[in-house]
């Protein structure tokens, strides 16, 4: 009887998870509708569902949480009653970085979340209390580090359709962010650790439009360089972009495109993809730069200016 912490990823078949969430430094707190006591965000896992998957839904269902880093913490064994209700089983505990905060989603079960710098004395499920040294601890290496931009790679991919050039335009999904959601951008993505821009241009226009990529302008003339365990890659995009502010802090490398396939109808984070003449995405940036994702508004500019349509 009673509850424990287990190493993460040790004890299986977990039925429900917790999330300890920090926002600029504080801790996130939730207090539910039908109580008076707080809790940090955390839910039972659904069918089909990973706790890594239920962990996320819950952290954004309870929280209003959009951006955020996710690590593990621990496992847990609870075999007790709380509030009048018995638990028995295990869960899985992760910790939090939020970046960006949304209002709570109408379905939410919470009615309010504050931002603490300790545990408040009234828990809705004090066995959580175990958790808060091993997380507190995560808390205080996260607020000493440096935050940095994050590099992108984008693309201008161009396609001649009627002996007229065209760009691909695709719409932003973003349901959570509405100041961005249903923005006009062009397909863009994170590079992983290590990882060449070229193949990262490559994933990411797979991923997104379903194309593959046949032709980068520039790639060609890169280069690389291997001495003393490194592996460099020079090269030269045809623009860059970095978000000073916003939501997103995010710098991003543009090539020039040309690609071969069938577009996707939609995915994850794009849909409504669509080949759009150079000369309406100038009439449209001219008359309507606002309903572009702002990154991308010099960059579409540039190659127009450039290539006279």
């Amino acid at each position: 009887m009673g509850f424990r912490i287990h190493p993460f990823n040790t004890q299986g078949e977990y039925f429900c998870v917790d999330i300890l969430a920090i926002y600029k430094g504080k801790w996130i707190f939730c207090m539910h509708q039908e109580r008076n006591t707080w809790e940090y965000s955390g839910g039972h896992i659904e069918a089909g569902e990973t706790p890594l998957e239920a962990a996320k839904r819950e952290l954004f269902e309870e929280t209003g949480a959009v951006d955020f880093d996710i690590e593990p913490l621990c496992d847990y064994y609870i075999d007790a009653e709380v509030n009048g209700i018995h638990y028995k089983g295990s869960g899985q505990a992760y910790f939090a970085v939020v970046h960006q905060l949304d209002e709570l989603p109408h379905y939410s079960e919470m009615r309010q979340i504050a931002f603490l710098d300790a545990l408040p004395n009234e828990l809705t499920y004090p066995f959580t209390r175990d958790f808060f040294p091993m997380a507190e601890e995560k808390r205080r290496t996260k607020i000493n580090e440096e935050n940095f931009a994050i590099p992108g790679a984008g693309a201008i991919i161009l396609k001649e359709i009627n002996g007229k050039e065209n760009i691909l335009l695709q719409t932003r999904i973003r349901p959570h962010i509405p100041c961005e959601d249903g923005l006009l951008e062009i397909p863009a993505g994170k590079i992983r650790a290590f990882e060449n821009i070229f193949d990262t241009l490559k994933r990411e226009i797979k991923e997104e439009t379903g194309l593959d990529v046949s032709e980068i302008l520039g790639e060609n003339l890169s280069t690389i360089y291997e001495e003393n365990s490194y592996k460099v890659i020079n090269f030269m995009p045809f623009s860059c972009a970095q978000n000073l502010s916003g939501n997103y802090p995010i710098m991003v490398f543009v090539f020039i495109c040309k690609v071969k396939g069938t577009l996707l109808p939609f995915s994850d984070e794009s849909s409504n993809y669509k080949w759009t003449p150079v000369a309406e995405v100038k009439r449209l940036l001219s008359d309507a730069p606002d309903i572009f994702y702002p990154m991308h508004v010099d960059t579409l500019k540039k190659y127009i200016t450039l290539s006279n349509p």
